[in-house]
């Protein structure tokens, strides 16, 4: 006679930090329908509007970018925490850029465009110095080359 033996299938344990599937892609699709959005109202000639709204989801997408975790990002997870961030803050930046830079301009638009503008430049520079710090400590010898 054989004995069969019935074994159970083991799921896999949940992580305390996961999320339904479902919730993993809200980030996203907050972003993707915000820049849509945005695409609708500049197509309807309220080009202001729509670029703002474009660049406002940008921006919050990078917000959700570097506080949530990776399982509740689904695909605004694309690369490294850091370059995403980046990414996402400098197309909004750029695109609040434009939508405050067009014309008619105001004073109130012009400030806040310059605003957008230096924010940009300095957040290219402080890049850029990062970078290079970084460069010289992993540099063997951690010393200027001799």
């Amino acid at each position: 006679m054989s004995t069969q033996v019935h074994r159970r299938r083991r799921r896999a344990p949940r992580r305390g930090g996961a999320a339904p599937h479902w919730l993993a892609q809200l980030p996203y699709l907050l972003v993707l329908s915000g820049v849509g959005a945005g695409l609708t109202l500049c197509a309807f000639n309220y080009f202001r509007k729509g670029s703002g709204l474009m660049a406002a989801a940008l921006l919050i997408g990078a917000l959700a970018r570097l506080l949530l975790p990776e399982s509740q990002l689904g695909p605004l997870a694309v690369r490294s925490r850091s370059v995403d961030c980046w990414t996402l803050v400098i197309l909004g930046e750029m695109v609040a850029f434009v939508s405050l830079s067009i014309p008619p301009m105001n004073k109130t638009g012009l400030v806040l465009a310059g605003a957008f503008g230096v924010l940009i430049a300095l957040t290219a520079l402080a890049r850029g110095v990062r970078l290079l710090i970084a460069g010289r400590r992993a540099r063997p010898g951690g010393g200027p080359p001799g």
